[in-house]
């Protein structure tokens, strides 16, 4: 079985970098933003007509992560990462030379699916160099790096405006290209593989095992993805709406669009400078709950404001930060309570679950624009569907909401996590091997 780089080789900064990468799927979805409704004046459509570009946009980052992170598992993550950069530059400088709405619905598309290549990885290569204990921790870093792209993608992208909507594309490129660039040559190989062992089958296999991974309770690992899933979906399904619900329904102005965006990540920045101090691997499972229902009390929240009319501008922002703030805290905690069931199959364990979440994201998406009525009725309501779902998903795993392990018990617990990391390790290898992987 091939192993992974040893530490020593690897950069002084790796998790900067993986946060950089992983924010390009970020920076894909927000730059633009503010540049919307120019685009759509351009273009002579509807608003709508540009959402549904945020909806192709997750559908084809769902395939690629879908693909990406079990073909990582059996050629390389980096062969896979350079992969995903070079096509979601390519379709970056395609979409800043069209002329219609359609070419730039289907080139986003293309370009999603590079970016799904690029950025599946990430999860998977924290997976591959960090011990189980710290894999909490670690991610919350990984998600801490990422969000200044929520911050300054919108702000980027009002900027280059003055020199026309092309010119945000044309930045998205140059971006991939650096990080391709950086990636070649400063980072190694975190889990070699061969081309010869590239096979569509090979990967379905990969994805039907982590989908029938149980833990020590019968329960599967899996429950907590489609929870996270729907976590998520209620955020992005704001993001979805975030340009009609700020420039056109509030009549906020595209150069003050960054600035109430930019206020619902505060929560997030919150919550992982709290992760990265704090969360262990006893805190994990009943912070993942109290995360969910917050969120899920926020997204209430909006939406009886904005069904009986009491909504302002800053009802939203506030609602938002905390729908955000409370999935930063649930996000890292479930994702290491569910990668730490798999060792060299987490690109397709990653794969899965990322797939799962934009998948439902544009779901989610198209189902508020479907609805659209030139209010925030459809977007408030569907939101809160997506986070009355993630709650219920969340009561199959079976955790409560315990935030703290017994003092007693905390050596039991590290040493259990000890066991867990090398049960699962014997596990996948003997997985792998049956896999041919």
């Amino acid at each position: 079985m091939a192993t992974a780089a040893p530490a020593q080789k690897l950069p002084r900064h790796l998790i900067v970098f993986i946060g950089a990468l992983i924010a390009l799927g970020a920076l894909s979805l927000d730059a633009y933003l503010p540049a919307m409704p120019a685009m759509a004046q351009s273009f002579g459509v509807g608003i709508v007509a540009m959402n549904n570009t945020i909806s192709l946009y997750l559908v084809g980052y769902g395939l690629g992560q879908f693909f990406g992170g079990s073909f990582s598992d059996q050629i390389g993550r980096k062969r896979i990462g350079l992969i995903g950069l070079g096509v979601f530059a390519a379709a970056s400088i395609a979409i800043g030379l069209s002329t219609s709405a359609e070419q730039v619905e289907w080139l986003r598309l293309v370009q999603a699916i590079g970016g799904g290549f690029s950025t599946v990885i990430c999860m998977a290569i924290v997976r591959d160099v960090y011990p189980v204990e710290e894999l909490g921790k670690r991610m919350a870093m990984v998600l801490l790096t990422m969000l200044a792209s929520p911050v300054i993608a919108p702000s980027l992208g009002a900027a280059l405006l003055r020199f026309g909507w092309p010119s945000i594309f044309f930045f998205k490129a140059a971006y991939a290209g650096a990080l391709g660039t950086y990636y070649l040559v400063a980072v190694p190989e975190t889990r070699p593989g061969r081309w010869s062992q590239l096979s569509v089958l090979r990967t379905l296999k990969q994805c039907a095992h982590v989908l029938k991974q149980k833990d020590d309770g019968g329960r599967r690992p899996i429950v907590y993805a489609i929870a996270m899933a729907f976590g998520a979906s209620c955020f992005m399904t704001f993001l979805t709406n975030a340009s009609f619900a700020y420039i056109q329904y509030f009549g906020v102005s595209e150069t003050a669009f960054p600035f109430y965006f930019g206020i619902g990540v505060v929560g997030m920045v919150a919550t992982q400078l709290y992760n990265m101090r704090y969360l262990t691997q006893a805190k994990a499972p009943g912070q993942f709950r109290l995360g969910l229902a917050v969120q899920l009390g926020a997204a209430l929240f909006l939406a009886l404001a904005v069904a009986l009319g009491a909504h302002s501008i800053w009802v939203v922002v506030v609602s938002v930060a905390v729908i955000v703030g409370s999935f930063g805290l649930a996000g890292p905690a479930g994702s290491s309570q569910y990668i730490r069931h798999f060792g060299a199959l987490a690109g397709s364990a990653s794969s899965l679950y990322t797939t799962l979440m934009f998948s439902m994201a544009s779901v989610f998406g198209a189902i508020s624009g479907f609805f659209f009525d030139g209010t925030l009725r459809p977007m408030a309501f569907t939101m809160f569907a997506a986070s009355v779902a993630a709650n219920l998903c969340a009561l199959l795993t079976g955790i409560r909401f315990r935030t703290r392990a017994p003092k007693q018990s905390a050596p039991a617990v590290g040493a259990k996590s000890r066991c867990d990391a090398a049960q699962s390790s014997t596990n996948t290898s003997s997985v792998n091997s049956k896999l041919g992987v």
